[in-house]
Order: structure tokens, then sequence, then C-alpha cells
């Protein structure tokens, strides 16, 4: 009995910690997938600010930055919380595979939703000159040079340039009486 008594003494406490442990960074980043799968985005934050929290230096981290500032930006339509999470993301991870979109996606809800034309210009900037080698180069340099330009207008401008680049006037479409 006594032996039975001791044993519950030391086995109760350890059962308790390993019920009580927290899961890991990648359980909790595939608990964040799941939840963003079954499209419960407000599961899939919790877990991946969870993970954010618990393990900030987890290989996973910049992942789940990234995938709450896609659910923020595309599911929950709060610009200024996915504006927030890619910053963070580009400023911590700079070197990660998902920095470089996180940081051209930064530009374009300045330039595309706040209409923060000088804050777009600078987050552009910042994308090109960090990440001058990125599938998104072109892009952003595209978006940089139509900055502020109504679409209208930049159709106009393809409209005038030919192949060789040279500009020509529009032509004149109206029929001759």
């Amino acid at each position: 009995m006594n032996l039975m008594i001791r044993t519950l003494i030391v086995l109760l406490p350890l059962c308790s910690l390993i019920g009580c442990s927290k899961p890991n960074a990648e359980e909790m980043y595939k608990k964040g997938e799941s939840a963003q799968r079954d499209e419960n985005y407000d599961g899939a934050l919790e877990a991946y600010r969870e993970l954010i929290g618990t393990y900030p230096d987890s290989t996973r981290t910049p992942e789940a930055y990234y995938a709450a500032g896609v659910i923020y930006q595309n599911y929950k339509h709060n610009n200024r919380a996915a504006l927030n999470t890619y910053r963070d993301l580009a400023e911590k991870f700079p070197h990660h595979p998902v920095a470089s979109n996180a940081a051209f996606l930064l530009a374009f809800i300045y330039e595309n939703d706040f209409h923060q034309l000088d804050s777009a210009k600078a987050a552009f900037e910042y994308f090109l000159n960090t990440y001058p080698n990125d599938a998104l180069s072109s892009s952003a340099r595209l978006e940089l040079s139509n900055l502020g330009k109504d679409p209208d207008q930049i159709l106009t401008q393809k409209q005038q340039h030919s192949d060789d680049g040279k500009l020509r006037p529009q032509k004149n479409n109206r029929k001759k009486s």
C-alpha cells in the first residue's frame, strides 16, 4: 500500500506535466493551417498568434506571420492588421523566403488601400533595395513608376507606346463624314 501511494505521488505530478505541456511550434502551425483550410479564420489567427508569442525564434514563425497577414488582408478585410503583420515579418525576418512577399504587400497596401503614396514609395524602394532580384521586382518597379496615376492614365500611356518604345500620337478613331 505504501509503495502504491509513493508511486502515485511521483506519477501524478509527472502525468499532469505531460498532459499540460504546450504544443510545439510545428503543431501550432499545423493547427493554424487546418483551421485556415476549414475557413475558421479566427481559429487560425489564434493558433498563429500563439505560435508567434510562444516561439518567436521558430523556423515556423515567419510563415505564421505571413499566413496571419494573408488572413487579415483577404478574409478579415483588416488591412491595418495585415500591414502591421507584414511589417513585423519583413523587419524581424528579412532573409526568410516569405519576407520579400510581405515587403511587397506592405507597399501594395499603402498604395491601394490607404492611398499613402509617400509610404508606398518608401516601401517599394525598400523592397527593390532589399530584394533586387526577387520575382516581384519588375512588378515593384512598374508600381513605382505608376504610383499615384489613375488607371486610365496608365492605359492611355501604354496605348501611346509602340513596340519599339517610341511615343506615338493617339489615333483619331472618328470616321470622316
